[in-house]
């Protein structure tokens, strides 16, 4: 079976499990970017993906990373959610926003913000910063708020994956999040979907498989930020960030930004 995962999710746990409970089966993980995941379903280059959903509610207009068609189950999808990865800024590690646990909107908007067009939030929209750079990814976003240029918004779990000492990251509980849902076409179904549906849904061995439906009294799963930002790996996250050193942030040499009319 092949499956693609979108950055910001570790496929560490479930390839473990999968190896022990089905040891003659190979489990094909590959990486893709949250944009192509659908067309690489509908090609049939994999067979399930865990990938990202545009947030509740969608900003207009939508998030450059995400694909044009939104899998959903009267299309002829299964859609198994798995959690939602909360919105988190990434800010230099001496900004003054590293005093505070959280980040209030009014304060963000406040901030330069870099929009990489792999954004899967929206960030432009949901935000609504009077000066937006459009950068080419999120990497190139995380050198120059590295170098004080501005702040990036970001899933919380891609924002640990790009753990770096040289940021810090605080969570935007006013942003709404990125919802993680596992995907496939029921029109090529795997005969092995539904072991996988149990093994990244926690299930032991012996429970029930399921139909890939959650039911409806299952708990939401969500990544919140910690330790600001000094965690690595993908997946979910918990757990609270804590405050940090006050304003020192470098200002020189910045990227040209757009400021938005009054």
């Amino acid at each position: 079976m092949r499956l693609l995962l979108v950055p910001g999710v570790s496929p560490d746990r479930w390839a473990r499990v999968w190896a022990q409970r089905l040891p003659g089966e190979a489990l094909d993980v590959v990486r893709g970017t949250p944009g192509d995941a659908v067309a690489a379903l509908l090609e049939g280059r994999v067979d399930a993906a865990v990938l990202r959903l545009p947030p509740d509610p969608a900003p207009a207009p939508p998030a450059p990373g995400l694909p044009a068609v939104t899998p959903a189950t009267r299309d002829g999808w299964a859609v198994v959610p798995l959690w939602e990865d909360r919105a988190v800024v990434v800010v230099p590690r001496e900004h003054l926003l590293t005093v505070v646990e959280a980040v209030d909107l009014a304060d963000l908007r406040e901030e330069p913000l870099l929009v990489p067009a792999d954004d899967v939030l929206g960030a432009e929209a949901a935000v609504g910063a009077d000066q937006v750079t459009e950068v080419p990814d999120t990497a190139t976003a995380l050198d120059l708020v590295a170098s004080g240029a501005g702040v990036v918004v970001l899933p919380h779990a891609l924002a640990r994956e790009h753990a770096d000492k040289r940021f810090a990251v605080r969570e935007v509980p006013e942003l709404p999040g990125s919802p993680v849902v596992l995907v496939w076409h029921r029109d090529a179904e795997h005969p092995l979907v539904q072991e996988l549906v149990g093994i990244v849904r926690g299930r032991t061995a012996g429970s029930s498989r399921g139909d890939g439906t959650p039911p409806p009294d299952a708990p939401a799963r969500t990544g919140r930020p910690r330790d600001g930002g000094q965690s690595g790996g993908g997946g979910q996250a918990s757990g609270r960030p804590r405050g940090g050193p006050a304003r020192g942030t470098r200002r020189d040499g910045p990227p040209r930004g757009r400021r938005r009319p009054h």
